[in-house]
């Protein structure tokens, strides 16, 4: 029982227990005046006929008058004159008289007084004594009509001590109330802070839950920003704050080949060691770097061009897909490091860098606000810095900005090199490869070089690329056949615990863009699709094969959703009148968003968790990796699973700074309740460190 009903029971106990208590004793009481008053009444009838016969003639009529006269009134049952003898000489006894009395009540409180008696004389001689018994049928219907009254005004009074005891139960149950929603706020990893009540035993509960809920908030705040932290020491370069080449490599190679084809291929393993190898050598710092003690160092050049060279001779061309239809790929390098390093010192070198840095950095912010994805920015060895702009299409304006905005940095006191740097630019779309888009910007750079001072050069296309892209017009009336004929379908990816056992599948969307042709992979058109803004029938048809997967096969699967569906109600509606009739398959769905949409639109994002959670979806984000410093706002969404983008994951066994910020970023999801699954696991050498990082799931090539 709760404790409202238990005090709801002991306020109506005690009402009901106060006032019959109030109720007997009155009428005790009245009753025990009523026989008093009853008894005082026969002594003083029988001592007044007593004296009224006294004074008579002793003979039988005249007493019988004198006695009929008190009887007939009607107020005694019984009045009876005995000899001095103890002979009867005359008796007058009457029936009970008829009342509206109860029998049960009469029953509980019998009234029985004692009769009155009085000697009567004749002259001087004793005559005999008279007997005077008064009616109690009266006396009970007095008592009666005073238990009625007493009942109603004990009902009223009971009545008004209910609502007040409401009223005072009522100010007892709202901060009680409150202490069950943030209690169950607690459950479901949101911080509530309730106001403290008046009452001053709840007033030391309240004030504690609260200070151990603001203790949690800021603990978990320290750890998101230390996790942050953590992440830009590994990834990050300190002086610039741009990211580091190995980190931005590893994203590079992601965009450009994608999650599906780290799936769809299975490389030959001597073909990818010899990559590794490549890799490592070409990331242990032979460029331009910062010395152990800040200072600029030159070391042994290798271009990017000859890493890509190394690369294809390992594997040839790796093949993959951009997830962005076209963008362009800047590549900038400053001139004559070493000189500026002896004019301005170490102190000024890196300050100057740090300009340089902040200075891409904030023009890859811009764009991240128009952008379908996030830009990359870089710094790659000591004089080198990439920057990747997706959905440029004047890269004319955007490199002539890049020339003219570092070439007017001052190097000191307004003073400026004539030659300060060059830019190289390669445009990307769908089907571009990493090492020739890598060998391409390398070319323009070096083309940029021996054009002039602060020169940029654009790299034109490859020959005979095939562009995948059509106009606007097209891809609306391919959406609107796909969707008609219901040319959508879900491949499927698994995702397992530690043990090798199934998680969930994950389900991929395809598209046939043609009857009877290839299916899409799902980045060839979701981009596209956002842009004419029908992500929502097209994510409501991915779920109806969700569900009919569903109805049809044991286990659950994962279904990705776009931001823009989610932000949008129409659609959102939609989505929940086609799941919820169906709650035992909900319990079964995992729902994601991109993690570059769910932050970019939290509010909807954060509508969408709570909906979709009362429904029993299982809700995460996807490629999660760049907001680390926001992780505890997911805290109040509900939030069940993070996905790890595969970046992080790439050759973990090899990478201890990673591996110690991974192992950082499980323990504070999973004191938020929530599951961490790796994506992009290549290796079994990954999968075992991942299971010692405490990963929750993994997928990739080497799930199997």
């Amino acid at each position: 029982m709760s404790l409202f009903r238990q005090l709801w029971l002991a306020v109506i106990l005690v009402t009901i227990i106060s006032f019959t208590g109030s109720l007997f004793v009155s009428l005790l009481g009245t009753r025990s005046y009523l026989e008093q008053q009853l008894h005082r009444k026969n002594i003083d009838s029988a001592n007044s006929l007593a004296y009224s016969i006294s004074q008579l003639r002793k003979d039988p009529i005249t007493i019988g008058l004198q006695i009929a006269a008190f009887f007939d009134s009607g107020q005694y049952q019984a009045i009876s004159i005995t000899s001095a003898d103890g002979k009867l000489i005359t008796e007058r006894e009457q029936n009970k008289i008829e009342t509206t009395v109860p029998g049960w009540f009469t029953r509980l409180f019998p009234i029985s007084a004692t009769p009155g008696q009085a000697r009567i004389s004749d002259a001087l001689l004793h005559f005999g004594v008279i007997k005077v018994v008064s009616q109690a049928q009266l006396a009970h219907q007095a008592l009666w009509e005073q238990a009625k009254t007493l009942m109603l005004w004990c009902l009223g009074a009971s009545i008004v001590c209910m609502l007040i005891g409401a009223l005072i139960l009522q100010r007892i149950h709202k901060p009680l109330a409150e202490m069950v929603e943030q209690a169950d706020e607690i459950i479901e990893r949101r911080f509530l802070t309730i106001s403290e009540p008046r009452i001053p035993e709840l007033l030391s509960l309240a004030r504690a839950t609260n200070d151990m809920i603001r203790r949690l908030h800021n603990r978990g705040i320290e750890e998101a920003k230390r996790l942050e932290a953590l992440h830009k020491q590994i990834n990050f370069d300190p002086v610039t704050g741009l990211a580091r080449r190995e980190y931005f490599m590893n994203q590079l190679s992601q965009i450009l080949i994608g999650r599906e084809g780290h799936e769809a291929e299975q490389k030959p393993a001597a073909a990818s060691e010899v990559q590794d190898t490549a890799q490592d050598e070409a990331s242990e710092g032979k460029y331009h770097s910062m010395g152990e003690h800040g200072e600029v160092v030159l070391h042994e050049e290798k271009t990017l061009a000859s890493t890509a060279t190394v690369a294809d001779a390992a594997t040839g061309q790796i093949q993959g897909q951009i997830h962005d239809t076209r963008g362009i790929f800047f590549l900038i390098r400053i001139n004559n490091l070493e000189e500026i390093n002896r004019k301005l010192g170490r102190a000024g070198a890196n300050e100057l860098l740090h300009r340089v840095g902040s200075l891409i950095g904030s023009i890859a912010e811009e764009f991240e606000e128009i952008a379908s994805s996030s830009p990359l920015a870089a710094r790659l060895n000591g004089s080198d810095f990439a920057l990747l702009a997706p959905d440029v299409r004047n890269a004319a304006k955007f490199a002539t900005r890049l020339v003219e905005e570092l070439a007017a940095l001052p190097l000191r006191d307004s003073d400026r090199i004539t030659d300060f740097c060059h830019i190289g630019a390669a445009p990307y779309q769908h089907g571009d490869t990493l090492s020739e888009l890598l060998s391409r910007a390398d070319a323009a750079l070096a083309t940029a070089e021996q054009t002039g001072a602060n020169a940029w050069h654009l790299a034109a296309p490859p020959s005979g690329q095939t562009s995948v892209s059509l106009n606007i017009a097209d891809w609306r009336h391919i959406f609107s056949d796909a969707l008609t004929a219901n040319r959508f379908m879900l491949a499927f990816h698994p995702v397992v615990d530690p043990t090798g056992a199934i998680l969930h599948q994950e389900g991929v969307a395809r598209m046939q863009a043609q009857p009877e042709g290839g299916w899409l992979e799902a980045s060839d058109f979701i981009n596209i699709a956002a842009r004419l803004n029908i992500t929502g029938p097209i994510d409501a048809a991915v779920l109806r094969h969700a569900l009919e997967f569903l109805r049809s096969n044991a286990g659950e699967i994962a279904v990705g959703l776009s931001i823009e569906t989610v932000a949008n109600h129409r659609f959102r509606n939609k989505l929940d009148a086609l799941l919820r009739p169906h709650p035992e398959l909900c319990r079964r769905l995992w729902l994601e968003v991109p993690e570059y949409g769910a932050f970019r639109k939290p509010e909807a994002f954060r509508d969408f968790c709570h909906a979709f959670g009362q429904l029993g979806c299982h809700l995460g984000i996807k490629d999660f990796g760049r907001h680390l410093d926001s992780i505890q706002s997911l805290a109040g969404a509900g939030l069940s699973y993070l996905k790890v983008t595969d970046s992080f994951i790439h050759r973990i066994n090899q990478n201890k700074a990673n591996q110690k910020f991974l192992k950082n970023l499980c323990g504070q999801a999973h004191a938020l309740g929530m599951k961490v699954i790796a994506l992009g696991v290549q290796s079994e050498a990954e999968r075992k460190a991942l299971i010692k990082l405490d990963f929750d799931g993994m997928a990739g090539r080497a799930i199997k």
